[in-house]
Protein backbone atom coordinates (compact mmCIF):
# COMPACT_ATOMS: atom_id res chain seq x y z
CA UNK A 1 0.00 0.00 0.00
CA UNK A 2 2.82 2.39 0.83
CA UNK A 3 3.82 2.75 -2.76
CA UNK A 4 1.68 3.99 -4.85
CA UNK A 5 2.07 4.14 -8.86
CA UNK A 6 2.93 6.98 -10.94
CA UNK A 7 3.58 7.88 -15.67
CA UNK A 8 4.81 9.63 -20.20
CA UNK A 9 5.55 9.99 -23.64
CA UNK A 10 8.52 8.09 -25.61
CA UNK A 11 7.72 8.46 -29.49
CA UNK A 12 8.50 4.96 -31.19
CA UNK A 13 8.30 5.70 -35.04
CA UNK A 14 8.28 2.63 -36.19
CA UNK A 15 4.50 2.41 -35.05
CA UNK A 16 2.78 5.30 -36.12
CA UNK A 17 4.13 4.38 -40.06
CA UNK A 18 2.12 0.79 -39.67
CA UNK A 19 -0.70 -0.10 -41.37
CA UNK A 20 -3.67 1.21 -38.64
CA UNK A 21 -5.19 -1.93 -36.95
CA UNK A 22 -8.05 -1.39 -34.84
CA UNK A 23 -7.78 -2.79 -31.40
CA UNK A 24 -10.22 -5.73 -30.61
CA UNK A 25 -13.12 -4.69 -27.81
CA UNK A 26 -12.39 -5.67 -24.52
CA UNK A 27 -14.88 -6.79 -21.70
CA UNK A 28 -17.33 -5.09 -19.89
CA UNK A 29 -14.51 -3.53 -17.83
CA UNK A 30 -13.64 -1.16 -21.07
CA UNK A 31 -17.16 1.07 -20.13
CA UNK A 32 -16.15 4.34 -18.77
CA UNK A 33 -15.94 4.72 -15.12
CA UNK A 34 -19.30 6.33 -13.40
CA UNK A 35 -16.67 8.27 -10.70
CA UNK A 36 -13.43 9.13 -11.92
CA UNK A 37 -10.52 9.73 -10.35
CA UNK A 38 -9.32 12.07 -13.09
CA UNK A 39 -10.60 12.97 -16.99
CA UNK A 40 -9.25 15.20 -19.56
CA UNK A 41 -10.37 15.33 -22.71
CA UNK A 42 -7.22 15.82 -25.50
CA UNK A 43 -7.82 17.17 -28.92
CA UNK A 44 -5.85 18.60 -31.91
CA UNK A 45 -7.27 19.14 -35.38
CA UNK A 46 -9.69 16.43 -35.72
CA UNK A 47 -8.76 13.86 -33.42
CA UNK A 48 -9.85 13.95 -30.14
CA UNK A 49 -9.37 11.28 -27.06
CA UNK A 50 -11.37 11.20 -23.75
CA UNK A 51 -9.01 9.36 -21.16
CA UNK A 52 -10.48 8.37 -17.92
CA UNK A 53 -7.58 7.60 -14.99
CA UNK A 54 -8.42 5.52 -11.57
CA UNK A 55 -5.64 5.69 -9.22
CA UNK A 56 -5.13 2.83 -7.12
CA UNK A 57 -2.41 1.70 -4.70
CA UNK A 58 -0.78 -0.87 -7.18
CA UNK A 59 -1.54 0.62 -10.48
CA UNK A 60 -4.28 2.54 -12.43
CA UNK A 61 -6.97 1.86 -14.10
CA UNK A 62 -7.37 3.42 -17.67
CA UNK A 63 -10.82 3.98 -20.00
CA UNK A 64 -9.97 5.69 -22.97
CA UNK A 65 -11.90 6.79 -26.43
CA UNK A 66 -10.64 8.33 -29.67
CA UNK A 67 -12.91 10.53 -31.69
CA UNK A 68 -12.83 11.34 -35.82
CA UNK A 69 -14.33 14.60 -35.56
CA UNK A 70 -14.26 14.64 -39.40
CA UNK A 71 -13.87 12.44 -42.34
CA UNK A 72 -10.44 13.81 -43.74
CA UNK A 73 -8.92 10.83 -43.95
CA UNK A 74 -6.80 11.18 -41.54
CA UNK A 75 -7.07 8.44 -38.16
CA UNK A 76 -6.65 9.94 -34.69
CA UNK A 77 -3.70 8.17 -32.91
CA UNK A 78 -3.38 8.01 -28.85
CA UNK A 79 -0.32 6.83 -26.81
CA UNK A 80 -0.22 6.20 -23.44
CA UNK A 81 3.02 6.00 -21.52
CA UNK A 82 4.17 5.82 -17.47
CA UNK A 83 6.35 7.73 -16.28
CA UNK A 84 8.63 7.51 -12.85
CA UNK A 85 10.29 10.51 -10.93
CA UNK A 86 13.40 9.87 -12.99
CA UNK A 87 12.34 9.79 -16.17
CA UNK A 88 11.88 6.05 -16.57
CA UNK A 89 9.09 5.62 -19.17
CA UNK A 90 6.93 2.40 -20.11
CA UNK A 91 4.24 2.62 -22.99
CA UNK A 92 0.19 1.32 -22.42
CA UNK A 93 0.18 -2.22 -24.72
CA UNK A 94 -3.43 -1.76 -26.91
CA UNK A 95 -5.19 -5.16 -27.29
CA UNK A 96 -3.34 -5.24 -30.68
CA UNK A 97 0.00 -5.72 -29.32
CA UNK A 98 0.97 -1.97 -30.77
CA UNK A 99 1.78 0.90 -28.13
CA UNK A 100 -0.62 3.22 -30.27
CA UNK A 101 -4.04 3.05 -30.56
CA UNK A 102 -5.60 3.98 -34.10
CA UNK A 103 -9.19 5.12 -34.74
CA UNK A 104 -9.82 3.81 -38.70
CA UNK A 105 -13.51 3.78 -38.54
CA UNK A 106 -14.02 7.36 -40.67
CA UNK A 107 -16.12 9.87 -38.40
CA UNK A 108 -17.85 9.68 -35.50
CA UNK A 109 -17.26 8.37 -31.45
CA UNK A 110 -14.90 5.06 -31.00
CA UNK A 111 -15.89 2.47 -28.34
CA UNK A 112 -14.54 2.74 -24.79
CA UNK A 113 -11.81 0.42 -24.16
CA UNK A 114 -9.44 0.04 -21.18
CA UNK A 115 -7.40 -1.78 -18.80
CA UNK A 116 -7.78 -2.62 -14.58
CA UNK A 117 -4.72 -1.93 -12.36
CA UNK A 118 -2.34 -1.23 -15.32
CA UNK A 119 1.36 -1.49 -13.47
CA UNK A 120 3.99 -1.67 -16.17
CA UNK A 121 6.29 -2.92 -13.27
CA UNK A 122 9.80 -1.48 -14.86
CA UNK A 123 9.11 2.50 -13.64
CA UNK A 124 8.98 2.09 -10.14
CA UNK A 125 6.24 4.63 -8.61
CA UNK A 126 4.01 6.05 -11.58
CA UNK A 127 4.80 9.42 -11.08
CA UNK A 128 2.74 10.81 -13.91
CA UNK A 129 0.64 9.62 -16.98
CA UNK A 130 1.81 10.60 -20.47
CA UNK A 131 -1.37 10.82 -22.80
CA UNK A 132 0.34 11.82 -26.75
CA UNK A 133 -3.14 12.97 -29.34
CA UNK A 134 -2.75 12.84 -33.20
CA UNK A 135 -4.56 13.66 -35.96
CA UNK A 136 -3.18 11.24 -38.51
CA UNK A 137 -0.56 8.03 -38.79
CA UNK A 138 2.75 8.69 -40.56
CA UNK A 139 1.33 7.25 -43.20
CA UNK A 140 -1.03 9.30 -43.74
CA UNK A 141 0.45 11.86 -43.07
CA UNK A 142 0.12 14.24 -39.50
CA UNK A 143 -1.62 17.13 -39.18
CA UNK A 144 -0.74 17.78 -35.77
CA UNK A 145 0.00 16.46 -32.14
CA UNK A 146 -1.06 17.56 -28.70
CA UNK A 147 0.39 15.63 -25.23
CA UNK A 148 -1.22 15.87 -21.79
CA UNK A 149 0.48 14.72 -18.71
CA UNK A 150 -2.05 14.16 -15.28
CA UNK A 151 -0.68 13.57 -12.16
CA UNK A 152 -2.14 11.87 -8.76
CA UNK A 153 -0.03 13.90 -6.43
CA UNK A 154 -2.13 13.26 -3.41
CA UNK A 155 -1.22 9.51 -3.63
CA UNK A 156 2.80 9.99 -4.23
CA UNK A 157 2.81 12.70 -1.25
CA UNK A 158 1.75 9.99 1.06
CA UNK A 159 4.62 8.10 0.15
CA UNK A 160 6.78 10.70 1.49
CA UNK A 161 4.53 11.20 4.40
CA UNK A 162 5.16 7.33 5.14
CA UNK A 163 8.84 8.20 4.93
CA UNK A 164 8.17 10.32 8.29
CA UNK A 165 6.24 8.08 10.54
CA UNK A 166 7.45 8.87 13.66
CA UNK A 167 9.20 12.19 13.23
CA UNK A 168 7.73 14.54 16.80
CA UNK A 169 4.64 16.39 16.49
CA UNK A 170 5.98 20.88 16.62
CA UNK A 171 3.26 23.00 16.98
CA UNK A 172 5.11 25.77 15.93
CA UNK A 173 4.90 25.76 12.17
CA UNK A 174 7.64 22.88 11.56
CA UNK A 175 7.55 21.60 8.71
CA UNK A 176 11.03 18.95 9.31
CA UNK A 177 12.10 17.79 11.57
CA UNK A 178 9.52 18.03 13.09
CA UNK A 179 6.06 19.08 12.06
CA UNK A 180 2.61 20.18 12.68
CA UNK A 181 -0.53 19.17 10.52
CA UNK A 182 0.03 21.53 7.83
CA UNK A 183 3.76 21.24 7.71
CA UNK A 184 3.67 17.81 7.31
CA UNK A 185 1.53 17.83 4.02
CA UNK A 186 3.04 20.59 3.02
CA UNK A 187 7.13 18.86 3.14
CA UNK A 188 5.45 16.11 1.82
CA UNK A 189 4.34 17.64 -1.58
CA UNK A 190 7.22 19.44 -2.09
CA UNK A 191 9.39 16.29 -2.18
CA UNK A 192 7.15 14.86 -5.28
CA UNK A 193 9.29 15.16 -8.80
CA UNK A 194 7.69 17.84 -10.56
CA UNK A 195 5.08 19.23 -8.03
CA UNK A 196 5.04 22.78 -9.09
CA UNK A 197 4.36 23.53 -4.80
CA UNK A 198 1.80 24.83 -2.46
CA UNK A 199 1.05 28.10 -3.19
CA UNK A 200 -0.30 27.95 0.64
CA UNK A 201 0.92 26.50 4.07
CA UNK A 202 -1.83 26.45 6.86
CA UNK A 203 -4.61 23.95 7.22
CA UNK A 204 -7.30 26.50 6.97
CA UNK A 205 -5.46 28.21 4.14
CA UNK A 206 -5.17 25.02 2.18
CA UNK A 207 -8.68 24.44 2.85
CA UNK A 208 -9.27 27.86 0.87
CA UNK A 209 -7.69 27.01 -1.36
CA UNK A 210 -8.93 23.74 -2.54
CA UNK A 211 -12.73 25.24 -2.82
CA UNK A 212 -11.77 27.74 -4.71
CA UNK A 213 -9.05 25.88 -7.40
CA UNK A 214 -11.39 23.24 -8.77
CA UNK A 215 -10.91 23.73 -12.65
CA UNK A 216 -8.34 21.38 -13.96
CA UNK A 217 -4.70 22.86 -14.20
CA UNK A 218 -1.16 21.88 -13.32
CA UNK A 219 -2.23 21.84 -9.58
CA UNK A 220 -6.00 22.00 -8.55
CA UNK A 221 -8.58 20.01 -6.40
CA UNK A 222 -11.42 18.11 -6.50
CA UNK A 223 -13.36 17.54 -3.90
CA UNK A 224 -14.37 14.36 -2.62
CA UNK A 225 -17.46 12.51 -1.15
CA UNK A 226 -16.82 10.70 2.57
CA UNK A 227 -17.70 7.28 0.70
CA UNK A 228 -15.19 8.03 -2.27
CA UNK A 229 -12.51 8.84 -0.40
CA UNK A 230 -9.04 7.36 -1.84
CA UNK A 231 -5.60 6.67 -0.12
CA UNK A 232 -3.86 9.87 0.28
CA UNK A 233 -6.61 12.26 -0.10
CA UNK A 234 -6.72 15.37 2.25
CA UNK A 235 -9.49 15.69 4.74
CA UNK A 236 -9.89 19.04 6.65
CA UNK A 237 -10.99 18.93 10.44
CA UNK A 238 -12.66 21.55 12.44
CA UNK A 239 -10.87 20.18 15.41
CA UNK A 240 -11.15 22.74 18.18
CA UNK A 241 -14.13 21.75 19.72
CA UNK A 242 -16.13 24.71 18.41
CA UNK A 243 -17.46 23.22 15.68
CA UNK A 244 -17.76 26.14 13.75
CA UNK A 245 -16.63 25.75 10.14
CA UNK A 246 -13.06 26.76 10.91
CA UNK A 247 -10.06 24.76 9.76
CA UNK A 248 -7.56 23.50 12.51
CA UNK A 249 -6.40 20.12 11.07
CA UNK A 250 -5.69 18.51 7.93
CA UNK A 251 -4.62 14.54 7.42
CA UNK A 252 -3.72 12.37 4.39
CA UNK A 253 -6.43 9.29 4.70
CA UNK A 254 -4.76 5.93 4.79
CA UNK A 255 -7.72 3.73 4.44
CA UNK A 256 -9.63 1.90 6.88
CA UNK A 257 -11.25 4.50 8.86
CA UNK A 258 -7.33 5.84 9.31
CA UNK A 259 -5.78 8.81 8.47
CA UNK A 260 -1.52 9.48 8.55
CA UNK A 261 -1.10 12.72 10.21
CA UNK A 262 1.46 14.89 12.86
CA UNK A 263 -1.58 14.91 15.53
CA UNK A 264 -0.79 16.70 18.37
CA UNK A 265 1.34 17.85 21.07
CA UNK A 266 3.25 14.51 22.40
CA UNK A 267 2.25 12.33 19.51
CA UNK A 268 4.78 11.18 16.77
CA UNK A 269 3.89 11.11 12.99
CA UNK A 270 1.78 8.32 12.36
CA UNK A 271 -1.07 6.41 11.45
CA UNK A 272 -4.43 6.94 13.78
CA UNK A 273 -8.10 7.22 14.19
CA UNK A 274 -10.30 9.54 11.67
CA UNK A 275 -11.84 12.54 13.70
CA UNK A 276 -14.95 11.53 11.42
CA UNK A 277 -17.50 13.52 13.35
CA UNK A 278 -15.21 16.79 13.32
CA UNK A 279 -14.67 16.67 9.56
CA UNK A 280 -15.43 19.70 7.33
CA UNK A 281 -14.69 18.40 3.80
CA UNK A 282 -11.94 16.01 2.00
CA UNK A 283 -10.51 16.52 -1.74
CA UNK A 284 -7.94 14.78 -4.00
CA UNK A 285 -4.86 16.97 -5.29
CA UNK A 286 -4.39 16.59 -8.91
CA UNK A 287 -2.44 18.13 -11.62
CA UNK A 288 -2.81 18.41 -15.61
CA UNK A 289 -0.52 20.01 -18.18
CA UNK A 290 -1.21 20.08 -22.29
CA UNK A 291 1.20 21.70 -24.66
CA UNK A 292 1.39 21.30 -28.42
CA UNK A 293 4.28 20.68 -30.78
Amino acid sequence: MRRLLSGIVAFVTAFWGLAAVAPAAEAAEAAPFSVPGQEIVVGCGDAEAAIQVTWGADGVSLRYRLHDTAADGRSPVLKISAVAGNGVTADHVFDDGTVTHVRTEGEGFGSWYGENDWNPGTVGSINHLSIKVSNGTTAEGTLCTRYANLYSWSGLALQNAFDKEGAPYSGTGGDGPAYDCSGLVYASYDEVADFPGWPVRSSQAMYDWARTHTGQDRIYARQVPYSELEVGDLIFYDADGTYDGTVTHVAFYAGDGTVFDAHQAGTPVGPHADWVNSRVGAYRILGAVEWSD
